[in-house]
């Protein structure tokens, strides 16, 4: 995900890259609202994902699984409603849990 970096006042902005454990956490983040966004960053963590460049694979397991566990106690919440928590944009889908990348 890029971002707009702070810098102070005379140089030059850009735009950074989030590491790979930093895409990770703001995706459990934003899962608590936004669960298509929390779909997207953890597709975008598991793609850079690397044995040598970026070994986080125990990170991403269990940011899935504490995800995951979020959306199944938010059912048990009164106020939720699934088509509202499930909305991407206009349209109301149906839930979606994130897929582990081990076989359980």
């Amino acid at each position: 995900m890029a971002n707009k970096t702070a810098v102070q006042f005379g140089t030059h902005t850009g735009y950074s890259d989030w590491s790979v454990l930093r895409t990770i956490r703001e995706a459990e983040n934003i899962a608590r609202w936004n669960p298509w966004k929390a779909h997207e960053w953890m597709d975008e963590a598991y793609q850079r994902l690397d044995i040598y460049g970026a070994p986080y694979h125990d990170e991403y397991e269990a940011a899935v699984q504490r995800i995951n566990s979020l959306w199944r106690a938010n059912t048990k919440c009164h106020w939720y409603d699934p088509k509202e928590f499930w909305k991407d944009g206009k349209v109301s889908l149906s839930p979606k849990m994130l897929e582990s990348l081990y076989d359980v």
